[in-house]
């Protein structure tokens, strides 16, 4: 996992990734942000649970195991550290949503809709405004960062298992993949043109 997340990381450029200062940000406030915790699990829960095809990812009676689940991540990431371990993590829980049938259009716009719940709710941190823009603009990072590497996670083991399914060598799986989309994209760029 450790690969797969510096892999992750690596890709991404420096300026868009969470700054040791970002870090430090939650840290420090990382009290009043766990505070915000509950609020966050009831209304991510809420938002999943209200629209079906992400209500179909759950079995019954489970939702006070996941609640925790997502409570446990909201406390590591305000207790921090992000470190090399935590995105590690990150990149397990790609494994996890492929075998659960969470897709990452559903983990992207949740990794957002918490940095938009911090956000929406910031005026709770009880900070002067450039400290609280700062926590918000943090998350934000940690946001996009957890969905880099959650969505890498997820792609490098639909791409590795196949690759095993298939018994083939890896580049040769990727230029048959890489043909397929080609012809896709032409077939792509006739419909959008006709539209």
């Amino acid at each position: 996992m450790h690969a797969i997340a510096q892999a992750a990381v690596d890709q991404t450029p420096p300026n868009c990734r969470v700054s040791a200062e970002q870090a430090a940000v939650i840290a420090r406030h990382a009290d009043i942000l766990e505070s915000l915790g509950p609020g966050i699990v009831d209304a991510f829960y809420e938002t999943l649970y209200a629209h079906e095809p992400t209500a179909a990812v759950f079995k019954d009676g489970e939702r006070p195991m996941r609640e925790e689940s997502l409570h446990n991540w909201w406390r590591r990431t305000v207790r921090g550290p992000i470190d090399d371990q935590y995105w590690s993590w990150m990149a397990m829980v790609g494994l996890i949503h492929v075998i659960r049938r969470v897709t990452n259009p559903m983990m992207l716009a949740m990794a957002q809709f918490v940095a938009d719940y911090l956000d929406e709710h910031s005026d709770r941190l009880e900070l002067d405004f450039d400290e609280e823009q700062r926590v918000v603009e943090a998350f934000r990072r940690v946001a996009a960062m957890t969905g880099s590497v959650i969505t890498w996670g997820y792609d490098h083991a639909v791409s590795s298992s196949l690759f095993e399914v298939a018994g083939m060598p890896e580049a040769l799986l990727a230029r048959l993949r890489d043909e397929e989309v080609k012809s896709a994209l032409v077939s792509a760029r006739k419909e959008v043109t006709r539209n």
